[in-house]
């Protein structure tokens, strides 16, 4: 099935004058490759970039900080969205899902890069001389990083940025099964999400308001961020159903509808870093919903075939950059901070520092990619 452009007369991120076709909007999030997601990569991974250069720079530190736990969100999001449609994938085409197959994909995609940067970066410790952080990182071996720092304290160490795998790995190995048992039982999938998302929603407030839990804990723990993955499966298991889609369409025709969601994440990712408390009941409630939507309208405009949006949104170097984000994760604290302060002590200019960390890092992960990555993904896929 291929993508199909939005309903003449429509546009996608201004006022439409007439709804967006629900045939069209299915064929955009149901297309064999899903344009404009690999935008939303590039753009989480460069928020999350910016938010970790900026924590040193305490003119700045307020304002970008913040972002880097945005960057994360989407990342969420389009991690239950993809996962869930694969899911569906399998059984539409097999009537099962093979889970010896799917994890053994999950592994290629995830642990030759991981473990490539847990070897250089334990490498760089002993050359240096530098104590290595051998439980922080037995536990980012075991994918429980996240748990580990919610108990001992997120101390900054080299993987420390790991327990958002972490959190993702954990969900990949819990969400195909119970989605196999639901499809299995002829269980209401959305109806199921829907009782998660609420479940995590009143468990984030009893851990917030009533227990005072530790920060660490309810920002790194899958059962306090597991709502953010569950709105991406979510939205996969709603475009399975005519009813949701007609109603998506007309969500997605609303007058200026993609810069007032824009303005509602700035204005509330804005408040996250002005209150604990707005962050964890209200925003970490509303952001996941806002990127959700935000992540249909991006792929509508991307899956235009004329138009300078769709255009910005497809350019081979944003597509190549979503592709390689994952190593741009990985690996930019190994890079990132050395540069931008070396290039920062010269000019005293923070954006020109991060603009030739970040070409730096994009460079290095696009050549793990390209020879590391991609035939190490061959070779345990089998092709």
């Amino acid at each position: 099935m291929s993508p199909l452009p939005p309903a003449a007369g429509s546009t996608v991120l201004g006022s439409p004058s007439r709804a967006v076709d629900a045939d069209a909007l299915a064929s955009a999030l149901m297309a064999p490759r899903i344009a404009g997601l690999d935008f939303l990569r590039a753009l989480a991974v460069a928020l999350v970039l910016l938010g970790h250069s900026a924590e040193s720079v305490a003119s700045l530190a307020d304002l970008l900080g913040v972002v880097s736990g945005l960057g994360v969100k989407v990342f969420f999001v389009l991690s239950g969205f993809l996962i869930t449609r694969l899911l569906f994938d399998e059984l539409d085409t097999h009537g099962r899902v093979d889970f010896r197959a799917f994890y053994r994909r999950r592994l290629a995609r995830l642990m030759p890069a991981f473990y490539l940067y847990l070897v250089v970066a334990i490498g760089i410790l002993w050359v240096r001389g530098k104590p290595i952080p051998w439980a922080a990182v037995t536990a980012s071996m075991l994918y429980v990083t996240n748990y580990y720092q919610a108990f001992t304290g997120a101390q900054t160490n080299i993987v420390a940025h790991c327990w958002s795998l972490a959190v993702e790995e954990q969900f990949y190995m819990l969400w195909p099964l119970l989605a196999a048992f639901l499809v299995r039982r002829r269980l209401s999938m959305v109806r199921a999400l829907v009782m998660i998302i609420v479940a995590v929603w009143c468990w984030r407030l009893f851990l917030t308001l009533q227990v005072q839990a530790s920060v660490d804990y309810i920002y790194r723990a899958l059962d306090t961020r597991a709502d953010e993955l569950a709105v991406g499966c979510l939205i996969a298991a709603l475009f399975r159903d005519s009813k949701w889609r007609e109603r998506l369409a007309v969500i997605m025709q609303l007058p200026l509808i993609g810069p007032v969601l824009v303005l509602l994440i700035y204005a509330s990712t804005v408040m996250d870093g002005q209150s604990a408390v707005f962050k964890y009941c209200v925003g970490y409630m509303v952001e996941p919903i806002l990127i959700g939507l935000l992540m249909i309208l991006t792929v509508l405009a991307a899956s235009r075939t004329t138009g300078w949006l769709a255009a910005v949104l497809n350019h081979r170097v944003l597509v190549h950059m979503g592709q390689v984000s994952y190593g741009m994760y990985l690996f930019h604290g190994m890079i990132m901070f050395t540069i931008q302060h070396a290039v920062e002590g010269r000019t005293d200019n923070f954006w020109l520092g991060f603009a030739s960390a970040f070409v730096a890092v994009f460079a290095f992960s696009s050549a793990v990619f390209r020879w590391y990555e991609t035939p190490m993904r061959r070779l345990i896929n089998g092709h």
